[in-house]
Parts: structure tokens; sequence; C-alpha cells
């Protein structure tokens, strides 16, 4: 514990973690949780060393993606040309209930596909 704040100081910083974390999930379940990929592509992760965004999060969360992109050292621009689109934002707009998880896993198949 930090020697500069109080204990209910403390106690009130851990009460708005908490309820950022709860409104982050509320708002995640108007995404696709399930889908029939899901572990193939946690396991493509996991084989690739890639660590995978919680499933709450919406794809429009670009920065896994990139980051999947910059450890495979691959150039996201030709990802998003096989995908038809020219931006991350655009890519994340074509699919608005898919969560982040899902678009990194999507992305690592390409990735495989093409190696």
């Amino acid at each position: 514990m930090l020697k500069n704040i109080t204990k209910e100081d403390r106690a009130l910083m851990l009460e708005k973690a908490k309820a950022k974390r709860e409104e982050k999930k509320k708002a995640g379940e108007s995404l696709r949780q399930n889908y029939a990929d899901e572990n193939y592509h946690r396991s493509l992760a996991s084989q690739l060393g890639i660590r995978m965004p919680a499933s709450y999060l919406p794809n429009t969360e670009v920065k896994y993606l990139k980051r999947a992109a910059k450890h495979l050292g691959v150039d996201i621009k030709e990802y998003l040309a096989d995908c038809g689109c020219t931006t991350l934002k655009q890519l994340a707009n074509m699919n608005p209930q898919m969560s982040a998880v899902e678009e990194v896993g999507l992305f690592l198949e390409h990735y495989k596909e093409k190696k």
C-alpha cells in the first residue's frame, strides 16, 4: 500500500476501479461472446506468443490488433487490404457485435494461412 494515501482514499479508489470494471463488462454484453473458433483462436495465440484481450472489449479497441501485428512483424495494411478496408476503423465498423478477441483471432488465422 502507498504510504501517502489514507485507508479511506484507498478504499475509494478500489471501489471506483471495481465500478469501472463492471461498467466495461456491462458494455461488453452486447458483443458476441461465444463463437465457433474461439478455442482454436486462443490456442493459436498461445502458440504464437500473443496475449488475447478480455472478451468484453469491443473490436474498436484496435490496439490489441496492432500489438499482435507488431509482435508477428506483419504490416497491418496487408491484412486490411485482404479484408477489403483501408483503416482499422472501417474494419471495426463492418462487424459492430464482434469482440476484440474474435478480431485478433481472425487476424491470427489470416497470418497462419499466409505464412
